[in-house]
């Protein structure tokens, strides 16, 4: 297939050298607090998108405050806390760990994981979110756990053809050894030309910086904002860092105003997916 040579920013009407951005909220369904703040982040605030971990405990209750959000699926073969723990829907062997959740960590899914298996329940997620009522627009991975070995790339990348989604692609080419983008590219997966995070603990300066210097095309902005509670602190170890994003993306009258006075136009992934479809 021959890679079409005009830019994402020119396929979603664009002039080349445009500054688009979407403000993505992770971590959807991965707590009560996490589903309350993300929402308002989308609702009240600058956020343009989210993504649903759909094996999470608390993504049903997600689902059943779904307005109509531009809200993909981040698939979610990992469970990194301690001490709360959730794991496959399809009860997948070897996708469990020793205390019955997803593993920990991603080497230990690549260790252990059978390939199959990951292509199932992902699937599963994806069609999950879709009977619960979600206009799913795109797909995303927790704790990029998929895209840095090939075996487990070509998955995320037969889903994101399969379901004709976008997705969110992260890591360096170099490092990880192969020409992921590249070959996305090849097989028509639309997918931001850069992905960044912000920086702790100064999130408004490190905002505010990537601002300043946001190259042309599509770039986003990942965050994963939560409520202050005594649950999320108990269960996430960086509770103080997802606040401070919550308060800057739902709570900050001078992000807005950085944003209005920027040039940068927002965009969701909705305008990524029906460019997609085309």
């Amino acid at each position: 297939m021959v890679v079409n040579s005009i830019s994402l920013a020119e396929r979603l009407g664009y002039t080349p050298d445009a500054k688009l951005l979407l403000i993505s909220c992770g971590n959807l369904g991965c707590s009560h607090a996490s589903n309350v703040a993300v929402y308002e982040a989308l609702r009240s605030g600058v956020a343009t998108s989210a993504s649903l971990m759909v094996p999470c405990p608390w993504a049903r209750e997600a689902a059943s405050n779904y307005r109509g959000e531009t809200v993909g699926v981040e698939l979610t073969v990992n469970a990194p806390f301690d001490n709360y723990r959730w794991g496959p829907l399809t009860q997948t062997p070897s996708l469990l760990d020793g205390d019955g959740g997803f593993p920990r960590t991603p080497q230990d899914l690549w260790d252990h994981a059978d390939v199959d298996e990951v292509a199932r329940e992902c699937r599963m997620q994806i069609e999950r979110a879709s009977l619960w009522g979600f206009d799913v627009t795109h797909l995303g991975i927790s704790l990029n756990a998929l895209v840095p070995r090939p075996e487990f790339f070509d998955v995320y990348l037969h889903l994101a053809k399969e379901f004709s989604l976008p997705f969110r692609l992260t890591g360096d080419e170099y490092s990880f050894g192969f020409p992921f983008r590249k070959i996305a590219a090849e097989h028509g997966v639309l997918f931001p030309d850069e992905v960044f995070t912000l920086r702790h603990p100064s999130p408004a300066e490190s905002f505010e910086a990537i601002l300043a210097d946001l190259p042309t095309g599509v770039s986003e902005i990942l965050i994963h904002p939560s409520l202050d509670t005594p649950e999320q602190r108990a269960l996430d170890p960086a509770w103080q860092n997802n606040f401070a994003e919550h308060e800057l993306a739902s709570h900050n009258a001078a992000t807005k105003e950085l944003l209005n006075s920027s040039g940068v136009k927002l965009i969701d992934y909705g305008t990524i997916r029906k460019a997609q479809r085309i």
